[in-house]
């Protein structure tokens, strides 16, 4: 009996956890989703809209975009993508 009850309230507790963390956690992000700023720099693409050596780059395999000059420095030191960590090929 005594183990029974201590099963119930273990599955009752496991179930109530899995609901409420399932309920409150942010959706994934999404491979090529893109935001309003670099999220290296955390400067918004649009306040540089005017500069002439504002480029952006995107990357080919998880589509992340970023400044030009901020993931040519990234790359320089780390082969995966600053967001996904996903492969880069520099060629």
């Amino acid at each position: 009996m005594t183990i029974t009850v201590l099963f119930l309230i273990t599955a009752i507790t496991f179930i109530f956890y899995l609901f409420y963390f399932r309920s409150t956690a942010p959706p994934p992000l999404q491979p090529g989703t893109t935001a309003d700023r670099c999220s290296i720099c955390l400067v918004d693409y649009a306040d540089e809209e005017e500069r002439e050596d504002n480029q952006i780059r995107i990357l080919p395999d998880c589509g992340h975009v970023f400044h030009a000059i901020c993931v040519g420095e990234w790359l320089r030191n780390n082969p995966t993508c600053p967001i996904c960590r996903s492969s880069v090929m520099l060629g």
